[in-house]
């Protein structure tokens, strides 16, 4: 009899079929939308603060605030894509997405467009979580790091996409249409997810609903790989790490604990440079056009990255990679303002600082997928994002006060930079086994 955790261990370690790669396919996909939306508002903000007049230190807290509802987002609904699926959490998200974005495109004023930001970032952090561990639970253990880790690579894509249509459209509307965009791609996904995205087979076995065999058997004759005849025993279900407290767990605490500081401390300098990098070029006299069209080669850079260190992460332990990539992380960002002469060394700086930036986001997702178990892993990627998050709103307000108290754009950045600089550091104490 052929039970569940074979099949199991057939998704484990047999040849990944084309249903899978989907399924890969849309979780990128799911983060390019979190990218673009997240970054919207860094898109609209010119446009925002010359409507509404705002101060640095007023739009440094706009920047902010859907950072704020991602954190909550990874953190609550991570553990609720554990408890009640990847699937519903993903499609709940996304639906969440769709309706804030459109809020926001017709907020009247300051106040309504920073509340349906929050909840824009809860549903994003939500889908981030639940994507990531959906992603991991249906690839294989060879392809499982690099998998995840150009899921999040969709992050840095979103934002390219995003910049490569709205260069254009910025000089034709105003910014409002970032939102109206962000809408509707959201809407797109809802039914790609529904169709093609099933419930995972370890959650399945896990939570056992009604029809749960049944479920099972016809996802796993559509992913080409053999239908079990049967469940688990309950003694063999019950052997599984449950619920958020095991994150704290003697075995997983110093983890769980390492991975949340390096990734609060990578994420504040990410979001300084990709939230302020707009307002940052237009200050110096450029045009909205040309801000996006430098935040559009920095995510280029991030795309890149992203593809290297995924595929460089089949060949070499990602805990080096992720060293190399933090330190020149911080180097590059450091660096950006001394090259604010021309929009081509601009670019150049962009590019460098934006691909081992998020080639250093996606390598946190190969560690989230190699460091905690299945039925913990929404928990442990929420956790660790929604944390995080408390740097991603740090790293846009920080920067506000700071100008605001006249420092210099080279200062702010050093600054700024220390947030990756301590990540890289970190990352050497990460001495469990990532593959």
């Amino acid at each position: 009899m052929v039970n569940d955790e074979n099949a199991l261990e057939r998704l484990k370690s047999e040849p990944m079929g084309v249903g899978q790669w989907i399924i890969v396919a849309i979780c990128i996909g799911t983060l390019a939308l979190d990218g673009y939306d997240v970054l919207s508002i860094a898109f609209a903000a010119p446009g925002m603060t010359q409507e509404w007049g705002l101060s640095k230190s007023v739009l440094g807290v706009v920047l902010s605030i859907e950072l704020a509802g991602m954190a909550g987002g990874a953190i609550f609904l991570g553990s609720f894509a554990d408890s009640h699926g990847r699937r519903f959490t993903m499609l709940s998200g996304i639906t969440v997405v769709t309706l804030g974005m459109l809020v926001a495109g017709l907020a009247p004023n300051i106040y309504v467009l920073g509340a349906a930001r929050f909840v824009t970032g809860i549903g994003v952090g939500g889908v981030m979580a639940a994507a990531a561990a959906t992603c991991s639970d249906f690839c294989n253990d060879k392809n499982r790091v690099m998998s995840v880790s150009l899921v999040a690579g969709g992050f840095p894509f979103g934002i390219y996409l995003g910049a490569t249509f709205l260069a254009p459209l910025l000089k034709q509307y105003d910014w409002r249409i970032a939102f109206y965009l962000g809408a509707f791609f959201s809407f797109l996904f809802i039914p790609l997810v529904y169709f093609y995205v099933p419930e995972t087979i370890s959650f399945l076995n896990r939570k056992r609903p009604a029809g749960a065999l049944e479920q099972i058997q016809k996802t796993m004759r559509r992913l080409g790989h053999t239908a079990p005849e049967a469940l688990p025993s309950e003694a063999e279900k019950e052997s599984e790490v449950v619920g958020m407290k095991n994150l704290f767990s003697p075995s997983l605490r110093y983890i769980t604990l390492l991975l949340c500081f390096a990734y609060f401390a990578n994420v504040m300098t990410y979001y300084y440079f990709v939230k302020w990098l707009p307002t940052a070029v237009t200050d110096l006299g450029y045009t909205a056009s040309q801000a996006a069209e430098v935040l559009g080669i920095a995510s280029l850079g991030g795309i890149l990255g992203s593809m290297g260190i995924s595929l460089c992460a089949l060949f070499i332990p990602i805990r080096p990679l992720m060293f190399t990539s933090l330190m020149l992380t911080a180097v590059g960002v450091a660096l950006f303002p001394h090259f604010t002469d021309s929009m081509v060394n601009m670019k150049m700086m962009g590019f460098f600082a934006g691909t081992f930036a998020m080639a250093s986001i996606s390598g946190f997702f190969g560690l989230f997928s190699s460091s905690f178990p299945s039925s913990i892993l929404g928990s442990g990627s929420g956790m660790v994002l929604g944390i995080g998050r408390g740097g991603a709103v740090i790293g846009p307000m920080v920067p506000g006060f700071l100008f605001a108290a006249g420092l210099a754009f080279q200062n702010v950045a050093l600054i700024m930079a220390s947030g990756s600089f301590l990540a890289g550091m970190a990352v050497i104490f990460l001495h469990k086994k990532e593959s």
